[in-house]
């Protein structure tokens, strides 16, 4: 692949989004090791997670149901959106998780960068909790600081941007698919206005 097609790539699967994040510093024998255990650290992440799973698997149903009954398929979204809000004001409330914090990121299928009030080294390994609430997408992801650079603008004095490391095919996808579906609700808002 060319550097203009890395390039184009790069730009084309990346978003600013509004994310719930949390990270930790880790050193190289975290970063190979199999560590559920630590990060399996807020039950409230767990339950997102989980829950983000079943919407997964009601997809294809309520659209089997839309071909049939639209309004019932309405109905469905409706009372779903009702129960998604509900399970994202239950993580918010859960004063004992490490996953309070809503960050502006910018997500790519590499990579994400975010404001920090710490600054943290280049070569420096983290362990990031993510959750993508538009999708309630939980991701456990470990990456390494690529760049930080000094912020004029915005909350945080400094922009870290970091690479995945050994991130799952499977993990890549996701972050593609909910970057697509954020990136065709900005198109169809940008129409409708």
């Amino acid at each position: 692949m060319n550097d203009n097609n890395i390039n184009d790539r790069r730009q084309y699967y990346r978003i600013d989004d509004n994310a719930i994040f949390s990270y930790s510093i880790i050193d190289e024998n975290t970063l190979h090791s199999n560590d559920s255990e630590d990060l399996n650290q807020s039950s409230a992440f767990e339950i997102i997670e989980l829950f983000g799973h079943m919407n997964q698997q009601m997809k294809a149903t309520l659209g089997r149901i839309c071909e049939h009954s639209p309004d019932i398929a309405s109905y469905l979204r409706n009372l779903d959106n009702k129960v998604e809000l509900l399970a994202q004001i239950c993580l918010l409330q859960d004063q004992k998780s490490p996953l309070e914090s809503r960050r502006e990121i910018n997500l790519g299928a590499g990579g994400l960068a975010f404001g920090n009030d710490e600054k943290l080294s280049q070569g420096t390994l983290l362990k990031m909790n993510l959750i993508l609430s538009t999708d309630l997408l939980c991701l456990r992801l470990k990456g390494r600081v690529l760049q930080v650079s000094k912020q004029k603008e915005g909350h945080y004095p400094y922009r870290i941007s970091v690479g995945f490391v050994d991130i799952s095919d499977n993990e890549v996808d996701q972050i593609i698919r909910h970057i697509m579906r954020q990136q065709s609700e900005q198109l169809r808002a940008q129409r409708e206005n």
